[in-house]
């Protein structure tokens, strides 16, 4: 029996946000076991400071009240018709929208947290980076809070529904791939990649200090090679059962293919460049706990990628 998978799609009144339900839907909308729950949490607008500003009537308020309360309706309403237009059944959509809401990011982890959905999925914000950050948008506020939960980032249009997985070793490679497994293996008509940017050597072996003698450079050689391997075959491995399984979910076998390469680049730059020289719309990646990271960190894997990454989901596995 195929296990249901839990969607926490976050929604505005953004064209943004309408075009991420209509990507998010148009993926998911032949896994019959996918359940999405759109979530609208309505602005607080301060009404007792805007009373004494504008000198407002009790009557005055509450007709602002009413106003508001149809607003958050219509937007949840509006994303609901995209979803139930595609073809999506009735009974696979949720809509659930709070007003007064202080904190939609804190406020959709508590309810991912609380009912149990392990993806959050979102329209990518279309602010500048630095008001991202000094505003604190809802996504980059998700993806520094929402640890222990998938984030779908959306930047619609998708370029397509082939699937790029970014492999860097055991364990997040594992939780990585169980991820498209369980989201995207009904993809069956679309081309897998498991991409592996193998990194630069550890510390351990940087020669920098002294000049070796020729029995030390050749033990070091061996090292390096034995190293080398088992990393690769590590990775290689994840990657073989990432894809026997889709095979087994039905995925062409031709369509699913492994690649490593060298750092060329940077290993998010490399990542960006197979995105587009592949005309993938999914990217799949690992990321490590972020809670206490600072916004400020621009070196960062997911940062680049966040940055720079066009018309595609980007779904960070922790």
């Amino acid at each position: 029996m195929d296990i249901e998978q839990k969607i926490l799609l976050g929604v505005d009144g953004s064209e943004a946000a309408m075009q991420a339900v209509t990507a998010a839907g148009t993926l998911m909308q032949f896994r019959n076991s996918s359940r999405i729950t759109l979530f609208y949490g309505a602005p607080d607008p301060h009404l007792s400071s805007l009373t004494k500003l504008l000198r407002l009537t009790p009557a005055a308020v509450e007709e602002y009240r009413r106003v508001l309360s149809l607003q958050e309706h219509r937007v949840l309403e509006r994303a609901e018709k995209v979803l139930l237009d595609m073809g999506y059944e009735a009974e696979r959509v949720t809509i659930r929208g709070e007003g007064k809401c202080h904190d939609p990011a804190g406020r959709m982890l508590q309810l991912a947290t609380s009912e149990g959905f392990e993806v959050i999925a979102l329209a990518r914000s279309s602010a500048p980076r630095l008001k991202r950050v000094l505003m604190g948008s809802v996504t980059s506020r998700l993806i520094h809070l929402a640890d222990e939960k998938a984030l779908w980032v959306i930047d619609p249009p998708i370029a397509s529904p082939n699937v790029l997985v970014a492999l860097v070793g055991a364990p997040i490679s594992r939780r990585v791939t169980e991820h498209v497994i369980r989201y995207f293996s009904h993809l069956t008509e679309s081309k897998f990649t498991f991409f592996h940017v193998v990194p630069p050597l550890p510390p351990q072996y940087w020669d920098n200090t002294r000049i070796l003698t020729e029995q030390e450079q050749k033990e070091l050689e061996l090292h390096i090679a034995r190293w080398t391997k088992e990393y690769a075959d590590r990775v290689r491995k994840i990657a073989d059962e990432g894809k026997e399984r889709l095979v087994k979910a039905g995925v062409h076998e031709e369509n699913v293919t492994f690649k490593a390469q060298a750092v060329h680049v940077g290993m998010a730059r490399d990542i960006l460049a197979e995105l587009v020289r592949g005309n993938y719309g999914i990217l799949v990646v690992g990321r490590k706990g972020s809670r206490e990271a600072s916004p400020f960190r621009l070196g960062s894997k997911t940062n680049k990628l966040l940055d720079n990454a066009r018309d595609c989901m980007i779904c960070l596995i922790n």
